[in-house]
């Protein structure tokens, strides 16, 4: 296609419009409030596991289905599909603020950070 360039800006749209749809959901999803504290550090590691999981299967299915399928169509570059992945990644686990505070109190609770921290 010799107008292929003029595509990348319509799977941007695509992306963002997917980040807007199902990062927030997503985030609400693991939402624990002020009940932090009153849960043990296994449990909340657990919520994590499964929160970075979900993050995991809900790139491969976009990438999957939308990104690969969008990319052969308008037969754009192998070099799109990892930019476009990376910023989805990065973006989708950035949005993710519930997760962010979990690995943060999880890790100011670490042995050897609270060590350090005085």
């Amino acid at each position: 296609m010799k107008y292929n360039y003029l595509s990348v800006p319509f799977l941007l749209i695509i992306t963002t419009a997917f980040l807007l749809l199902f990062a927030p959901l997503v985030d609400h999803i693991f939402y624990v409030d002020h009940k932090l504290d009153e849960t043990s550090d296994l449990e909340i590691f657990l919520i994590v596991l499964v929160h970075i999981i979900l993050l995991g299967v809900l790139i491969f299915i976009f990438h999957r289905y939308i990104v690969k399928k969008y990319m052969d169509y308008f037969k754009l570059s192998a070099t799109y599909v990892k930019i476009v992945d990376l910023i989805l990644a990065l973006t989708l686990t950035g949005l993710q603020r519930n997760l962010i505070f979990k690995l943060r109190y999880l890790s100011n609770k670490h042995p050897f950070r609270s060590e350090l921290i005085t």
